[in-house]
């Protein structure tokens, strides 16, 4: 029975996908696809792989009730989200500029470049290879490489509106994209190194007003699934020295077949099957989500959503509020000391759980449901913004570097982990200052109907 609501969950996936993606008004840029991508990597393929493990540690009954919580929350998500709604709050929402400073972003982009080089530990920071003490003040300068990522992509939207097409602007954006992507890969960050992929591709293509075609979509998911790969290895390997040499060294002995290991689809190589550390699944999204059902609330507390207290107190610096809480952080370290197989303290860090498991830990089934609609919500909302204002360059730049989110919120700790954790907070700032300089204080622009 519990693969029945496996099953239907893939099924529901396939029918959703397949009712749209023949459709002339198909979008590759929708949000729904990468959280749908996201979705069945967690709530199927890891289902189905680590079935057994699951049954073992947690037991049949409870792996039942955790496919069939997977099934009911998709099928009410995208309830949601192909309601009214999201059509209806993006329509209250301010309008977006239809000016668009060139100048301001020529004049800008060094500086973002230079902050993100920074922040990326490769330029006066003298790298990002040796931990060392720093102040509160650099630690702060520290948290935005990801303006690097956002200048690339202002250049390439630039570069593509301008009549004629500015041929310097966009390659120059394209390598700055790519450099992102490789400086991440080397740090061992698998989220930055796909990001840059995925918004190089739609920032080129929204530019135009044009959708890549399936070879390309095809294209794109090898390279994302190639970057995340590289730099999930290069993070965890021991044969090769941590500097550019060992990198390369690394790259050019890359065994592709560690992309069927990365999705979940093969086990990994050389494991230990005496080590039960090493056999153990418990980390994974799924056996997290199934950690959180077997444990909250009965053996640990929820928190009731306490975590998305951050969404705000992260713009607090540490250095106004030296003793500021990681708000959320309590009740899920409990939860993991209460249910897990192994010995965990107060230092534990780490695995994600899932969407579904961070929903549960929020509040159970009924969190599930709240975080889930409010979710779909505002997903569907941001993107429906942008399909009202997908002719300015400013709503052009702001989907490129925002729809991959919905992927984050089904593989991170938490759905908004993303924001106030991995870079979110960090891209607001700049986006809402190009916002209003182009608002209100520039009339001159790029014609928004130039080249589109």
């Amino acid at each position: 029975m519990d693969r029945y609501y496996v099953y239907c969950t893939a099924a529901l996936i396939v029918l959703t996908i397949g009712s749209q993606v023949f459709r002339k008004s198909f979008d590759p840029f929708a949000p729904i696809w990468l959280f749908l991508v996201g979705y069945i990597q967690v709530y199927v393929i890891q289902a189905i792989s680590y079935r057994d493990y699951s049954i073992k540690i947690r037991g049949i009954d409870l792996v039942t009730a955790g496919n069939q919580r997977a099934l009911w929350a998709l099928a009410w998500f995208l309830c949601v989200y192909y309601s009214p709604l999201g059509r209806i709050f993006a329509r209250k929402a301010p309008s977006a500029p239809e000016n668009w400073s060139k100048p301001l972003v020529l004049g800008v982009s060094p500086l973002l470049i230079t902050w993100g080089l920074f922040c990326s530990g490769v330029a006066l920071s003298g790298g990002a290879d040796e931990q060392t003490m720093i102040s509160q003040e650099e630690n702060l300068l520290r948290q935005f490489p990801m303006v690097l990522l956002l200048a690339g992509n202002m250049l390439i939207v630039t570069g593509r509106r301008s009549n004629p097409s500015n041929r310097f602007l966009v390659t120059s954006g394209i390598a700055i994209a790519a450099l992102y992507s490789l400086l991440w890969m080397m740090n061992g960050k698998r989220s930055h190194s796909l990001f840059a992929v995925l918004s190089g591709v739609c920032s080129y293509y929204i530019s135009k007003g044009k959708k890549p075609s399936f070879a390309v979509l095809f294209a794109t998911s090898v390279a994302g699934a190639l970057v995340v790969t590289v730099a999930i290895g290069w993070r965890g390997n021991n044969q090769y020295e941590h500097n550019l040499s060992g990198f390369v060294e690394y790259v050019s002995e890359f065994d592709p077949s560690k992309v069927l290991e990365n999705i979940n689809v093969k086990e990994k190589d050389g494991v230990d099957e005496a080590d039960p550390a090493k056999t153990s699944k418990e980390t994974e999204e799924y056996c997290g989500f199934l950690l959180m059902l077997d444990t909250v609330p009965m053996k640990s507390a929820y928190d009731y959503g306490s975590s998305y207290i951050r969404i705000f107190s992260t713009y607090i610096p540490r250095i106004v509020w030296q003793d500021k809480p990681y708000f959320g952080r309590e009740e899920w370290v409990n939860a993991w000391i209460a249910g897990s197989e192994f010995h965990r303290d107060e230092t534990f860090t780490g695995p994600a759980i899932g969407i579904l498991g961070a929903t549960q830990l929020n509040g159970g089934a009924i969190g599930t449901a709240v975080v889930l609609a409010c979710i779909a919500i505002l997903i569907r909302s941001a993107y429906e913004y942008y399909r009202l204002h997908a002719h300015t360059p400013w709503a052009q730049v702001f989907w490129a570097m925002t729809y991959y989110n919905a992927w984050l919120m089904v593989v991170n700790d938490d759905p908004f982990v993303w924001f106030y954790y991995v870079y979110g907070f960090a891209l607001l700032p700049p986006l809402t200052f190009f916002w209003i300089v182009n608002k209100f204080f520039y009339r001159d622009s790029v014609d928004p109907n130039a080249s589109y």
